[in-house]
C-alpha cells in the first residue's frame, strides 16, 4: 500500500529491484488504488519494492518512497513417520504420522494414492493390513493447514505402504541323529529380522515344548541336554512378533532320532572254572566304530589306570564284578557299560584215590584211579610211601590219563599211595588226595 498524504487525487506507480522497473499488473499481480496485491507469493516475488505517486492530470510526481524488502519465508514441510519400521505382514496395523515442524494448530489433510480421505484429519491415522494383502497397499502423503501465517506446509513425500507375504519358518537340528546323552541344537530361522520369537511344538504342531531342566530356550535356539528317548519325535518352530500379534508360517517338521549307543561286552580268557593262583584275561569288545579308551570297572568302582582293550588279572586278589565302557572323541563319545562279568573263584579241589583191587595176590594187576571233578583238564602226579617221593614209569608200572597200572604186584609195591591233579600250562594243583594202603596177600 502507498500513500501521499491524504489527497485522493493521486495514483501510484510501483517499482521492483530498480526504482525504474515498473510492476504490471498480471494474473497473480493486481493494482487497485493505492494497493500492490500479490497473490500465491513465490520466491520470484522477493525483492527490494518502491512507490511513487502521480497526478497525471498536472503531471506532478512524489518523492519516490523508501525501498521495501520482501522477504519469502519457508513454508514447513510435512513428513510421513511410519510406525512399525522394518517389514510389514499381512495382519499388521501401521500407524502413519505427519510431523510438521514449528508452528501449531495444523488441521492436516492425508492423501492415498493421490486422492484426498477427506475423512482423516487428524496427525496420525491407523491403516489396518488385511490377512489377504500383500505387495503395494497404496502411496500416502499428508500436508496441513491453519488460520494464521503460514495458512498451509508443503506436502509431504510419498511414503510407499508395502506389505510381504508371511515367511515361513526355516527348522534346522544339529546332530541328527542323536546319541543318548549328547547335546541337541534346534535352530529356528525367519529372514533376518530379529524382532522375531519363536514358539516350539514337539509331536503335535499344538503341543508347546516349554523351559526344562534339560531342555533351554534362548532366542531362536532350543537346546537339548543330555537327549534321551523320550526326546525323539517330530519337531517344528514358528516366529512371533508379540507385540503386533504376527505369526510365521510354521515350520516343516524336523524327526529327531536316538540312535542307541555302541555296547560293550566284556569276555575271558581262557573260559574254564578259575581257581586260586590262576590268571585270566579279560576283554573289552564295542561293536562298530574305532578310537575307544578303555574304562574299566570292579564292583562299581573305577579302576584308575587301566585304559586298554585288555587287562590281566591274577587271582583270587581281583576277583569280583567287571565291567567296561569305552570313549572317544568323535560321535558317539561313549559306550553303554558292559553287563557285569563275575570272576569266581572256585576252591581247588581234592583229588580222590581209588585201589582195584585190594588187598592184591602176588602176580596180580592193580589198577589205581585218581579223580579231581570232571574237569578233562587235569594231568596226575602220584606219590608211594611219601608224599613227595614220585612213582615214575617203569616196565611194571603204567601212568595213562588218570590211571597207575601195576602189573605182577609184588611185595615191593606195598605201601601208601597219594595222587595229585595238576594243570601244568596254569600252575595249579589239586589238594593231595588221602593215602590209600595197598596189601599184597599172601599166596
Amino acid at each position: 500500500m502507498c500513500s501521499v498524504g491524504s489527497d485522493s487525487s493521486w495514483n501510484y506507480q510501483w517499482y521492483k529491484d530498480r526504482n525504474d522497473n515498473v510492476v504490471s499488473k498480471s494474473v497473480r499481480h493486481t493494482i487497485t488504488g493505492d494497493t500492490l496485491t500479490i497473490s500465491r507469493a513465490a520466491e520470484s516475488d522477493q525483492g527490494q519494492y518502491w512507490c511513487q505517486g502521480e497526478i497525471q492530470s498536472r503531471s506532478i510526481s512524489s518523492i519516490i518512497s523508501d525501498p521495501v524488502t520482501i522477504t519469502l519465508n519457508a513454508l514447513p514441510v510435512a513428513s510421513v513417520s511410519v510406525s512399525p519400521q522394518g517389514l510389514l505382514y499381512s495382519g499388521d496395523t501401521v500407524s502413519l504420522q505427519c510431523v510438521i515442524p514449528g508452528y501449531t494448530d495444523w488441521t492436516y489433510r492425508w492423501f492415498r494414492d493421490n486422492q484426498h480421505l477427506p475423512s482423516q484429519t487428524s496427525k496420525a491415522i491407523d491403516i489396518t493390513i488385511h490377512n489377504t494383502q500383500t505387495g503395494q497397499t497404496g502411496q500416502y502423503r499428508c500436508e496441513g493447514t491453519k488460520t494464521d501465517q503460514p495458512q498451509r506446509s508443503q506436502p509431504s513425500d510419498d511414503v510407499t505402504i508395502s506389505v510381504t507375504a508371511l515367511p515361513k519358518a526355516t527348522l534346522t537340528v544339529d546332530p541328527n541323529p542323536v546319541f543318548p546323552g549328547e547335546t541337541v541344537t534346534l535352530t529356528c530361522s525367519v529372514g533376518s529380522d530379529s524382532i522375531w520369537s519363536y514358539q516350539w511344538y514337539k509331536d503335535r504342531n499344538y503341543n508347546v515344548v516349554s523351559q526344562s531342566d534339560r531342555h533351554t530356550i534362548t532366542g531362536d535356539t532350543l537346546t537339548i541336554s543330555r537327549a534321551a528317548e523320550s526326546d525323539q519325535g517330530l519337531y517344528w518352530c514358528q516366529g512371533e512378533i508379540q507385540s503386533r500379534s504376527i505369526s510365521s508360517i510354521i515350520s516343516d517338521s524336523v524327526t529327531i532320532t536316538l540312535n542307541a549307543l555302541p555296547r560293550a561286552s566284556v569276555s575271558i580268557s581262557p573260559q574254564f572254572v578259575l581257581y586260586p593262583g590262576d590268571t585270566v584275561t579279560l576283554q573289552c569288545d564295542i561293536s562298530d566304530y574305532t578310537d575307544w579308551t578303555y574304562h574299566w570297572f570292579i564292583d562299581n568302582q573305577l579302576l584308575p589306570s587301566p585304559t586298554r582293550k585288555t587287562i590281566t588279572i591274577s587271582l583270587p586278589d581281583k576277583a569280583g564284578q567287571y565291567q567296561c565302557v569305552g570313549r572317544r572323541r568323535g560321535r558317539p563319545q561313549m559306550s553303554y557299560l558292559s553287563f557285569s562279568l563275575p570272576i569266581i573263584i572256585t576252591a581247588l579241589p581234592k583229588a580222590t584215590l581209588t585201589v582195584e583191587p585190594n588187598p592184591v595176590f602176588p602176580g596180580e594187576t592193580v589198577t589205581l584211579t585218581c579223580s579231581v571233578g570232571s574237569d578233562s583238564s587235569w594231568n596226575y602226579q602220584w606219590y608211594k610211601d611219601r608224599n613227595y617221593n614220585v612213582v615214575s614209569q617203569s616196565v611194571r608200572h603204567s601212568i595213562t590219563g588218570d590211571t597207575l597200572t601195576i602189573s605182577r604186584a609184588a611185595e615191593s609195591d606195598q605201601g601208601f599211595y597219594w595222587c595229585q591233579g595238576e594243570i601244568q600250562s596254569r600252575s595249579i594243583s589239586s589238594i593231595i588226595s588221602d593215602p590209600v594202603t595197598i596189601t599184597l596177600n599172601g599166596e
